[in-house]
C-alpha cells in the first residue's frame, strides 16, 4: 500500500533569496559588459543579425525565467497564508467551512486547483493511495516550466556554434581569394602585391571575427540562462517542499476531521484503501488455508520418498554382494584353469623325456 511521504520542514521567508541572487548577478553582469564595452562592440558588429539573434533569445529566457520565479514566490506566499489559516481554524476563529473556502480560493489559481484536488481525494477518504501521485505531479510540473528555460539554453549554445562554422567558411573562402591573388599578380611590383594583399585579406579576417564573436555571445548568454535556470530550480523545490508539508501536516489532518459520512450511510464511512486491505489480507488467509489443506498429502508423499530410498539402498546393496560373488567366481575359475594348463605342460614334459 502507497505511503504518504514524510513532510519537509522548509525554512520560511527565505524563498525571494533566489530571486536576490539572481538580480545580483545581472547586476555583476551588466557592470562587467560596461567595462568591455569597446571590444563587446567591435564583436558585435561582426555579425549584427546573429549575435542580435543571441540577445534577443537571452532576454526571452530572462523575462521568462523572471516571470516563473515571481509565480513561485506567489505560491511560496499562498501556502504561508494557506497555514495561518489552518491554524486559526483550529484554534477556533473561522469555521472549518470557511477556512477550507478561503485555502481553496487562494492564488495563483494553479495551486488552488492543486489544493482543491487534494480536499476531494481527502472527502472521499482515498488519501493514503491517491495523494502520494499528487504530491509526485507538483514536481512533473515544475520540471515542464523549466523545459523551456533548458531549451533556449540548448538553443544559444547551437547559435554560438553555427555563427563559428559559418565564419569559419567564411574564412576558408577568403583565403582561397587570397591565395589565387597571390598566383595572379607575382609578376608586378612589390607595391601593387601588397596592396591587393591586405584587401583580400580584409574577408578571412572578418571570417573569423564573426567566429570568435558569435562563440563568445552565445556561450557567455548560455551561462547566464544555466545560472538562471538553477536558481529557478532551488525556488520551485523548496516551494515543493513547502506544499508537502503543508498538505501532510496541515492540510491533511485538518480535512480528515471535517470529512462528512457518506449520505445514508449508518456509521462513518470506510476508505477505499481499508476495503483493498481487506480484500488483499483475505486472498493471503485463502492461500494459507489452501497451503494448510495440502499438508496431509506433502506428508504422504514424504514417506513414500523414504520407503522408496530405502528399496533403492537394499538394491544396491544386494547389487554389491552380486559383484562380489561374481568376482570370486571369476577368481577360482581362473585358478582352476590355471592349474589345469600347468599339469598339462608338466605331462608334455614327462612325456618327452624318455624319448630322450
Amino acid at each position: 500500500m502507497s505511503r504518504i511521504p514524510e513532510a519537509r520542514a522548509p525554512r520560511r521567508g527565505g524563498h525571494a533569496r533566489y530571486l536576490v541572487r539572481s538580480v545580483v548577478f545581472l547586476v555583476l553582469l551588466g557592470v562587467t559588459a560596461g567595462f568591455l564595452a569597446g571590444p563587446l562592440s567591435t564583436g558585435f558588429a561582426s555579425s549584427p543579425l546573429l549575435n542580435g539573434s543571441i540577445l534577443a533569445v537571452l532576454a526571452f529566457g530572462v523575462v521568462y525565467t523572471f516571470v516563473a520565479m515571481f509565480g513561485t514566490l506567489a505560491s511560496a506566499r499562498a501556502l504561508d497564508r494557506a497555514g495561518q489559516l489552518v491554524e486559526e481554524g483550529r484554534r477556533g476563529g473561522p469555521s472549518r467551512q470557511q477556512v477550507t473556502d478561503n485555502i481553496l480560493n487562494l492564488r495563483p489559481r494553479e495551486l488552488g486547483q492543486f489544493l482543491e484536488t487534494v480536499y476531494r481525494v481527502v472527502r472521499q477518504g482515498d488519501a493514503n493511495a491517491t495523494l502520494p501521485y499528487l504530491l509526485d505531479s507538483l514536481a512533473t510540473r515544475a520540471e515542464d516550466r523549466r523545459a523551456l528555460v533548458r531549451f533556449l539554453t540548448g538553443a544559444l549554445i547551437l547559435l554560438g556554434l553555427i555563427g563559428t562554422f559559418y565564419g569559419l567558411l567564411i574564412t576558408i573562402g577568403g583565403v582561397r581569394e587570397v591565395l589565387g591573388g597571390l598566383s595572379l599578380d607575382a609578376a608586378g611590383d612589390a607595391a601593387a602585391l601588397f596592396s591587393g594583399l591586405r584587401e583580400r585579406l580584409s574577408v578571412p579576417l572578418g571570417g573569423m571575427a564573426l567566429a570568435f564573436s558569435s562563440s563568445l555571445f552565445g556561450l557567455s548568454a548560455s551561462l547566464v540562462l544555466a545560472f538562471l535556470e538553477l536558481q529557478l530550480f532551488h525556488a520551485q523545490s523548496e516551494v515543493q517542499a513547502r506544499t508537502e508539508s503543508l498538505v501532510v501536516s496541515n492540510l491533511l489532518p485538518f480535512w480528515q476531521v471535517q470529512a462528512p459520512s457518506a449520505p445514508g450511510a449508518a456509521g462513518p464511512a470506510v476508505p477505499q484503501y481499508v476495503l483493498a486491505l481487506l480484500e488483499t489480507a483475505g486472498d493471503q488467509l485463502g492461500r494459507v488455508a489452501r497451503l494448510l489443506e495440502k499438508l496431509p498429502d506433502r506428508d504422504a508423499a514424504i514417506d513414500r520418498s523414504a520407503e522408496a530410498t530405502d528399496r533403492l539402498a537394499g538394491q544396491v546393496a544386494a547389487l554389491g554382494k552380486t559383484l562380489e560373488r561374481l568376482e570370486v567366481d571369476r577368481t577360482e575359475e581362473l585358478r582352476s584353469e590355471l592349474r589345469l594348463l600347468t599339469r598339462t605342460l608338466a605331462e608334455r614334459d614327462t612325456a618327452r623325456a624318455p624319448q630322450a
